[in-house]
């Protein structure tokens, strides 16, 4: 299991390294394997590395906190479509559907962190 769990890792390793910092609202279909299967990985990975590599536990728990960043097609394109409201094409119901988006990440991010902090306390 923790082989598998390695490749799935590394995968999302390399996937992360290719994002531009502050990049949020990433296409879930980049993802080299589903959202489930990275955070079994994680979460068994956590396990291995016990406390004595603290930098690797950070490692991983930021990765797991991140993949709520990942998110289906239908809100990248929301996202993507966000104006100012002194901009071009405007729309004002499109960005607070926008913001719903983002508070969402935010959230699923908050949890993430809860989570896997108590798995690796």
């Amino acid at each position: 299991m923790l082989s598998i769990a390695t490749k799935i890792l590394r995968d999302y390793g390399r996937v992360l390294g290719q994002l531009e910092p502050g990049s949020y609202g990433l296409p879930e279909a980049s993802l080299p394997h589903s959202k489930l299967s990275i955070r079994e990985a994680t979460k068994a990975a956590i396990k291995a590395v016990g406390p004595e590599r603290p930098e690797i536990r950070e490692a991983l728990i930021r990765g797991y906190v991140y993949l709520a960043q990942f998110v289906p097609e239908p809100d990248v394109a929301l996202l993507l479509c966000v104006r100012a409201p002194n901009e071009p094409g405007f729309d004002l119901k499109q960005n607070l559907d926008a913001l719903k988006i983002v508070n969402r990440i935010k959230l699923d991010m908050a949890q993430a962190l809860g989570e896997i902090q108590a798995l690796a306390a």
